[in-house]
């Protein structure tokens, strides 16, 4: 490791341990303390309290009074069907209130990160996982950048940041990548035709097949579906039941 040098140093000190975070360096459940960190970087304990403080704001570190500051663990399947909704809110509700021309050029991004997706031969090993989830965050990025509204460019590096939501796939077996691939050139493709309605109920399919796809949430998955069936003004599936005489 390099010693941290003057610049903005909490700054430095920030993306210094984003990249530890990144890296696996500190798994789930770690503690991150301030002075191991600062004896590592050369420095004084202030940058680093500053850089911590920043990614505690951020959802990347916990902090707890009297104990100090931990990597989060990773999510319940219960977090990650919450986070699953959340997503849904955020991205596809931004192709939906997308103005003016869609913008070719993040298209173009987004089919490059699609296609690297596409080409790579993934082993499952932590840095392949990682790889991956670094890779799916710049694409669904790119999607929601189509809306040109910053406050929903936030939200959604919100919602990858925190919670180790990111790195979900780590230590747990990777994805079934083809499929995700073919997804996602879906919601390209309709956005290439406009289509930012069909865009948005691509995006909205994928993520609830990403949970079906996934064994820790398949009790999730069927309820988040049910509430897709609501938000394209279909009665849930209970309540068709129920009108049946089920």
């Amino acid at each position: 490791m390099r010693p941290v040098r003057a610049r903005s140093l909490s700054r430095q000190v920030h993306e210094e341990i984003v990249q530890l975070l990144d890296s696996g360096e500190f798994p789930a459940g770690a503690s991150v303390g301030i002075s191991d960190l600062a004896r590592r970087f050369e420095i004084s304990a202030t940058p680093v309290r500053e850089a911590l403080a920043g990614l505690a704001a951020e959802g990347r570190l916990l902090f707890h009074e009297n104990i100090g500051y931990r990597v989060p663990a990773l999510p319940t399947a219960r977090e990650y069907a919450d986070w699953a909704a959340a997503r849904i809110a955020v991205e596809s509700s931004a192709l939906l209130f997308t103005f003016g021309p869609i913008d070719g050029a993040l298209l173009d991004a987004a089919d490059s990160i699609n296609e690297e997706m596409r080409r790579t031969r993934w082993d499952g090993a932590g840095s392949s996982a990682r790889r991956y989830s670094e890779l799916n965050r710049r694409f669904h990025a790119a999607i929601v950048a189509v809306a040109r509204n910053p406050l929903l460019d936030d939200l959604q590096q919100r919602l990858y940041a925190g919670r180790h939501f990111a790195n979900v796939f780590i230590g747990r077996g990777m994805p079934a990548v083809e499929h995700v691939v073919a997804e996602h050139q879906r919601i390209v493709d309709a956005l290439r035709r406009g289509e930012t309605a069909e865009a948005a109920r691509q995006l909205r399919a994928h993520i609830v097949q990403s949970l079906e796809r996934d064994a820790r949430v398949t009790d999730a998955a069927p309820s988040l579906r049910r509430l897709m069936q609501g938000l394209a003004g279909e009665p849930p599936a209970a309540t068709k039941d129920k009108r049946r005489g089920a």
